[in-house]
C-alpha cells in the first residue's frame, strides 16, 4: 500500500488543529499525508496520532543517536539497515542468533536507532523500509510478547505508513503460539506487510529475486549462512549501526562498517559494498538533528 495524497481540504484541517496545539512547525505535507493514510483519511485521529508522535520525539529520542546497549556489549543487538531493495527502500537485517539482550526497554532503544537510521538514508521519495527477520537461534527465551508488542506500537503509533515488508525468515514452530497471540492486536496495516518465508536457499532466492537485486540479494544468502555457522558467528563483532558504532562522532572513515573487524572471510556484516559506498558520503547530522520530522 503506497501513502496516498489527501485532498487539500483534510490537509488544511490537520494543520489547523497542529497550529492550534503549537505544532505545525514541526511537520510538512509529506508527514500529514502519512498519517492521514494510516488513519484511512480520519482528521481528528490522524491529528491525534501525528500529535501524540511529535511530543515523543521531542521528549523520548536519545541525543546523540546511540544504542547504550550495544555500546556496553557489542553482543546485544544485531539489527541494521545493509543496503536498498529495487524501488530504494532501505533493507533492514536481523537475526536472533546474534543477539544477547532479551529487555523490553533496550531493544525498543534499539529498534527506534535503527528506524531513524534507515530513514536518514531514504531518498527524497521514499517512506518505508523493508525488515528482514531471521529466526535463527529463535528459542523459548525469546518468546516474551512484549518485545513484539513494544514493535508493534512502535511501527502502529510512532512510525505509521514506515514498513512496506517484514520477512519472517525460517520461524520454527515454536513461534506460532507467539505469533497467534500478537496477531489479534497487530495494526491491520502491519499485519498485511507480513510475510513468511522457509529459510532454505530455493526459498529465499525466489522471495529475495522478487525484491532485491543480485548485490543484495547475494549478500543476504551469504550473511545468512555465515549466521547459521557458530565458528563464523563467532568472528562478528557488532559495533552498532553501521554510522554511529560505540558512540556519535564527526567523520564516516570512524565508523565500524570500515573497521577490519566488519569483514569475515570477505563479507562486510554491515551491507552490501554500494551500501558501506553510500554511507561513507552521508553526512552524520541524523545523530543529533530529530528538530523536523520528515
Amino acid at each position: 500500500m503506497t501513502v496516498e495524497t489527501h485532498a487539500e481540504e483534510k490537509l488544511a484541517e490537520v494543520k489547523v488543529i497542529l497550529e492550534k496545539e503549537g505544532w505545525l512547525e514541526k511537520a510538512d505535507d509529506v508527514v500529514i499525508n502519512r498519517f492521514l493514510t494510516a488513519d484511512s483519511g480520519h482528521v481528528g485521529h490522524a491529528s491525534k496520532r501525528l500529535i501524540k508522535t511529535l511530543k515523543w520525539r521531542e521528549t523520548s529520542l536519545p541525543d546523540p543517536m546511540i544504542c547504550k546497549a550495544c555500546a556496553k556489549d557489542y553482543k546485544s543487538h544485531y539489527l541494521h539497515p545493509v543496503g536498498f531493495d529495487k524501488i530504494g527502500r532501505p533493507v533492514i537485517y536481523s537475526v536472533f542468533a546474534l543477539a544477547s539482550d532479551y529487555t523490553v526497554a533496550e531493544n525498543v532503544d534499539h529498534m527506534i536507532h535503527c528506524f531513524e537510521h534507515a530513514i536518514s538514508v531514504m531518498g527524497p521519495d521514499v517512506s518505508k523500509w523493508v525488515w528482514i527477520s531471521d529466526f535463527n537461534g529463535f528459542g523459548f527465551r525469546n518468546l516474551n510478547p512484549q518485545i513484539a508488542f513494544a514493535a508493534n506500537n512502535l511501527f502502529s503509533i510512532y512510525y505509521p505508513e514506515r514498513l512496506g515488508l517484514f520477512v519472517i525468515l525460517g520461524a520454527p514452530a515454536m513461534f506460532d503460539a507467539l505469533y497467534k497471540m500478537v496477531r489479534p492486536v497487530l495494526d491491520p496495516l502491519t499485519a498485511q506487510k507480513i510475510a513468511f518465508c522457509k529459510s532454505d536457499p530455493g526459498s529465499m532466492k525466489a522471495l529475495f529475486s522478487e525484491h532485491f537485486d543480485d548485490e543484495l540479494l547475494q549478500w543476504l544468502l551469504n550473511e545468512i549462512a555465515q549466521n547459521t555457522n557458530k565458528q563464523l558467528r563467532s568472528k562478528k563483532k557488532y559495533g552498532g549501526t553501521s554510522i554511529t558504532g560505540w558512540g556519535s562522532f564527526d567523520s564516516p572513515e570512524e565508523s565500524p562498517c570500515l573497521r577490519p573487524e566488519a569483514v569475515v572471510e570477505g563479507h562486510n556484516m554491515y551491507g552490501t559494498q554500494s551500501f558501506i559506498d553510500f554511507l561513507r558520503a552521508k553526512p552524520l547530522a541524523w545523530q543529533r538533528a530529530f528538530h523536523h520530522y520528515s
